[in-house]
């Protein structure tokens, strides 16, 4: 008798959700990388690898969903770079874009858009008429504060400039925004602060600026917060905030470089870059429109029911996405939808310790890509993701754990499922008429890794971690399953034994896809599939299954074929 088939949305109702949305648009974005340098294996394995893995699976479920990006072109920590490389602050960020995107398609990273902000035929125009309707409707206002201000370099100090101690949580700090707690400062209020370029005792200068008042949307934000998805971590500083009160938030600074602020009395103001990611984001979202032929206003992107947002960034961008971004748009328009879902990464270390460039504690993403093959960095980064706490890169332990894992686990399996089927099947697997009682909790149990599966891959319990644990754990059970089998003296049980296993393995490819495209791709093609991997090919697994499997071509006996050997 055939064994019953499980529904998953009844186990796990957010992939039923996902299915009901299949007529929506999800736009997946991951927050801009300022083009002050290339892209790490921490940079990695946050945001950009993790909006990358989300998209795929939507893609598999049949959503039409899209992943866009952009540089942070107008940063102050931008010109900061191309003073110490002694490039103008244009050309360093052209040379590090260029690297950027270059990381990105070596790790298979595909984004629909990377915004150019600075040649963008959308993102100024937009960002400007942002601010100054903000201004004009009396939603911004004028403050004058005491700003750092260095002698020697003649210069206001704000954001890359400035560096101290938190007036929050005591950490070191750079200006505006604090890595460790995630609150913001407004840089006069660091205490032992330092000019980040000649390391001086700034004094100070007063300085009129236009400010947010944060505080005004409180109610808003709280109600937004009911609907909203998040984790605990930033729950608890959206909360932590709430109760401290909401600052003013600055939204322009005197500085050379950035977009200018066009209102009368503050010329020479630049906006805050921080400030602008907010209409940024939706500017980028009107181009892609207009590159996928759906073009609309912003106004009517943001407020339209057929689209969705979830957004990926780091926890240390925090309060800038979850409070900032959300209560900037409460103030230019109430219809404007924010994201539905937020997903952070906490920070990722190597060795130990914060990745430092000017320290040369640091492994670049191009760097690990050129020695070992896309799908293993894409899996030992899910693998390791700092999702809910930091996590730690040693070389040692990814050696270790792809040679456990992927080479003794899967690859030793798969090579072992191949031999038996050369030796005991000919032709096309036969449809499974004759089953045991193992066999049939073991075709349950692989219901079971799908189900689990779907939910690591959904926003709402995001975990690629968990994503791969569910992929080795398959792995392994499926290895002991075969050997169990392989003393079956009933040929049509040993048979019917094999065709599980098989439905293993394209159970193994269709789960690793988002993860790991390449070798999802050869395992399914090896077993006989011809249909492309990605759009709607999460129906072959959910709800119905097809255990009458084609012929099979081969399982690639080398299954990680760019895999090098890493001495150095």
């Amino acid at each position: 008798m055939f064994p019953s088939k499980l529904n998953p949305d009844d186990r796990y109702p957010e992939a039923a959700k996902t299915l009901e949305s299949s007529h929506k648009k999800i736009f997946v974005r991951a927050a801009p990388p300022t083009p002050n340098g290339d892209l790490h294996i921490g940079h990695l394995s946050g945001p950009y690898l993790g909006a990358d893995i989300h998209v795929r699976y939507l893609k598999m479920r049949g959503i039409e969903a899209y992943y866009l990006s952009g540089t942070d072109d107008h940063q102050s920590y931008l010109p900061f770079k191309a003073e110490q490389i002694r490039k103008s602050a244009p050309e360093t960020a052209d040379r590090f874009r260029g690297m950027i995107t270059q990381t990105l398609q070596a790790a298979q990273i595909e984004i629909d858009l990377l915004a150019h902000p600075r040649e963008s035929a959308y993102h100024i125009r937009r960002v400007q008429m942002f601010f100054e309707k903000l201004y004009s409707e009396g939603k911004l206002f004028t403050k004058e504060i005491p700003s750092q201000y260095c002698e020697n370099c003649e210069r206001h100090l704000f954001e890359a400039y400035v560096r101290g101690r938190c007036p929050h949580c005591d950490a070191e700090s750079s200006g505006n925004t604090c890595e460790a707690c995630g609150h913001p400062n407004d840089c006069h209020d660091l205490m032992d602060a330092r000019c980040n370029v000649c390391n001086d005792l700034p004094g100070v200068r007063p300085l009129p600026r236009l400010y947010f008042p944060l505080r005004q949307y409180e109610q808003q934000l709280r109600d937004y917060y009911k609907s909203a998805e998040m984790n605990p971590h930033l729950t608890s500083l959206c909360e932590q905030a709430l109760a401290t009160g909401l600052p003013d938030f600055p939204v322009s600074y005197l500085s050379d470089w950035g977009i200018p602020l066009r209102v009368t009395g503050f010329e020479g103001q630049k906006i805050y870059s921080c400030a602008a990611v907010a209409p940024g984001y939706m500017a980028a979202i009107e181009e892609l429109g207009e590159r996928i032929g759906a073009s609309r206003s912003w106004e009517e992107w943001g407020q339209s029911e057929d689209l969705e947002i979830v957004q990926f960034f780091g926890f240390d961008n925090g309060f800038l996405h979850a409070i900032l971004f959300p209560a900037l748009f409460f103030a230019y328009d109430p219809s404007i939808r924010p994201p539905k879902t937020f997903v952070t990464n906490e920070f990722y270390r190597l060795d130990g310790l914060k990745f430092s460039t000017s320290r040369n504690h640091v492994i670049w993403g191009r760097d690990l890509l050129n020695q070992v093959s896309p799908d293993t960095v894409r899996f030992y980064l899910s693998y390791t993701r700092p999702e809910t706490e930091q996590t730690n890169f040693t070389l040692s332990d990814f050696k270790d754990t792809v040679q456990r894992e992927l080479m003794d686990g899967w690859q030793s399996w798969l090579q072992n499922l191949q031999s038996k089927v050369s030796a005991e099947v000919a032709g096309p697997v036969p449809t499974i008429r004759t089953w045991t009682d193992s066999q049939r909790r073991f075709y349950e149990t692989l219901q079971e890794f799908i189900v689990d599966a779907a939910a690591a891959y959904e926003a709402k319990t995001f975990s690629p971690q968990r994503a791969t644990r569910i992929l080795c754990e398959l792995a392994r059970t499926a290895e002991d399953f075969g050997t169990a089998e392989d003393v079956n003296p009933c040929r049509e049980e040993r048979r019917t034994a094999v065709a599980l296993e098989l439905t293993a393995a394209k159970s193994l490819a269709l789960l690793s896809a988002p993860i790991m495209p390449d070798f999802a791709t050869r395992l399914w093609k090896g077993l006989g599939e011809s249909t492309a991997l990605l759009r709607g090919s999460w129906k072959d697994l959910i709800p119905n299954w097809d255990l009458t499997l084609k012929k099979i071509n081969g399982l690639d006996v080398d299954l990680f074929p760019q895999q090098k050997q890493q001495d150095s």
